[in-house]
């Protein structure tokens, strides 16, 4: 895999330190050895890769990955049901459901893991009636079909082409491309959503303007990427998941996510901070941290059960982001365009 050099921070151009060195890739086996940097401006701190890939081989650092295989929808049944009435009372969709499923839905105090879940596979988005809804990096379609039934007007966007035949088996709109190359006429979405991409992409304030550009002056972004503030990345270090290398680029503390946006011209609501599947992560991480140099761990079954320590560990973290400390493995940015035009830079 030819490389680049990156010797800037691609979010605000300073110059970084290095942080980890001979990271290598223990989940899926892209070749090469990778150097992470982290900038060393107080408003940034972002972490990157120097040497990174060259974006025309980035293709080989993909050849094995599973994140885009078929995955199948859920069984529409009394489970579904009681999703769909949390989400109605959380989030304010109007879907039909009996009365006990709406009872059944506050039961979801008790199982915060589930309500983490629930809103997550809604992209954390509230409803708007006739929505148009764009999912970057959809992938199979699974979370755009639900948002899709749930009465939003669903299109999606990937590069995988057999993610793009599954989504399309599904009866969805999904295109090839990115959306720079899709050329979708200013103004033109409600909601714009990313779950674990901007981490991937080699110009992520570029991708952030066209969003910018392309949300209705009231819309809403929603990204969904690694947090290396997380309680993870403090226990594992260098052999923490969200690390991933060589496919996560730029992995972007909070203070580097908001400033990619104001550069942007994207105004930031909130963020918010989860731990909904630390426990897999976590195991992931313990997984890499005794792997051998160009060894591959075997990946979490995510039907199992993770083991007790990593669950009380996952409880720890949940209490920590409860207690608004930027602890999650998981951060997810609430964002809607700015009247006014974008941070110069």
């Amino acid at each position: 895999m030819r490389t680049v050099t990156q010797a800037t921070c691609p979010i605000c151009a300073s110059a970084g330190t290095t942080l980890y060195t001979e990271l290598a890739d223990g989940l899926y086996g892209a070749p090469g050895e990778w150097r992470l940097v982290r900038c060393s401006a107080s408003n940034c701190g972002a972490l990157w890769l120097d040497p990174a890939p060259l974006a025309d081989d980035l293709s080989e650092a993909y050849a094995n990955y599973y994140t885009h295989s078929v995955s199948s929808d859920d069984p529409v049944g009394f489970r579904t049901n009681v999703r769909d009435a949390f989400a109605a009372r959380v989030l304010g969709y109007e879907t039909a459901h009996t009365i006990g499923a709406r009872l059944a839905s506050w039961l979801y105090i008790t199982s915060p893991r589930r309500s983490e879940w629930a809103l997550y596979k809604r992209f954390y988005l509230p409803w708007k009636s006739g929505g148009r809804l764009l999912e970057i990096g959809c992938g199979s379609g699974a979370q755009l079909a639900l948002m899709a039934r749930l009465g939003w007007d669903a299109t999606g966007l990937d590069f995988d082409p057999r993610a793009i035949a599954a989504a399309r088996s599904r009866g969805l709109n999904v295109s090839a491309g990115d959306v720079r190359s899709m050329a979708y006429s200013a103004a033109s979405f409600d909601a714009i959503v990313m779950t674990h991409v901007i981490e991937h992409v080699v110009d992520p304030v570029g991708l952030l303007k066209e969003c910018r550009r392309i949300l209705k002056p009231q819309g809403t972004l929603v990204l969904v990427t690694p947090n290396p503030s997380s309680l993870g990345h403090r226990i594992y270090g260098r052999a923490w998941r969200g690390l991933e290398p060589p496919r996560h680029l730029v992995i972007f503390p909070p203070e580097a996510l908001r400033l990619a946006c104001a550069k942007a011209g994207i105004g930031v609501s909130r963020i918010i901070f989860s731990p909904r599947d630390a426990a897999n992560l976590f195991l992931s991480s313990e997984r890499l941290s005794h792997v051998r140099p160009h060894e591959q761990i075997r990946r979490p079954d995510s039907s199992a059960t993770p083991p007790l320590r990593l669950r009380i560990l996952e409880n720890i973290e949940r209490i920590a982001c409860w207690l608004k400390r930027p602890s999650g493995e998981e951060q997810i940015l609430i964002g809607h365009p700015l009247e006014t035009d974008p941070t110069p830079g």
